[in-house]
């Protein structure tokens, strides 16, 4: 094994964002899931027309990408108030909404690179990007699904 593995293997500060990395992970996809079922579910008994119908479910599909953002973002927020995590370079005073911020960026992979993490977090991080990738493309599928049914004329 080489020696920067086993250090990381040993090391605590790593297991406990690969813990927090599984637990917001798994709430993300596992909130995505439900959303996509109600929305399933409830669709076909909205008193809408088709046009309306769609809009309406862009904007829960929205709102859902919102809390899974704000979900990440307390956790990194979390994250960096624990010593030796790591930190977050251009953040100024560890402020919730810097989290979120940075948060946002990674979620939807934009990146500006303005916020940088530092130390075990980058792995929440890293997570988090191909985490917010499923979760945009699920929502695009469902989305074309549904235009698919509702949307014809």
């Amino acid at each position: 094994m080489t020696p920067g593995l086993a250090e990381a293997l040993r090391n605590g500060d790593y297991w406990i964002v690969v813990l927090l990395t599984l637990l917001i992970a798994g709430a993300t996809i596992g909130l995505h899931y439900e959303a996509l079922q109600q929305l399933n579910r409830r669709m076909p008994g909205w008193r809408l027309s088709n046009h309306p119908r769609i809009l309406v479910m862009m904007f829960c599909l929205l709102g859902v990408h919102i809390v899974e953002i704000w979900l990440f973002g307390l956790g990194i927020f979390l994250a960096l108030k624990v010593q030796g995590l790591g930190e977050l370079v251009g953040a100024e005073g560890g402020r919730v909404l810097d989290a979120v911020y940075a948060s946002a960026t990674t979620y939807s992979t934009l990146g500006y690179g303005d916020l940088v993490p530092k130390g075990a977090v980058r792995f929440l991080f890293g997570t988090e990007a191909l985490v917010g990738f499923l979760m945009i493309t699920w929502s695009a599928s469902f989305a074309y699904l549904e235009m698919q049914r509702y949307w014809r004329n």
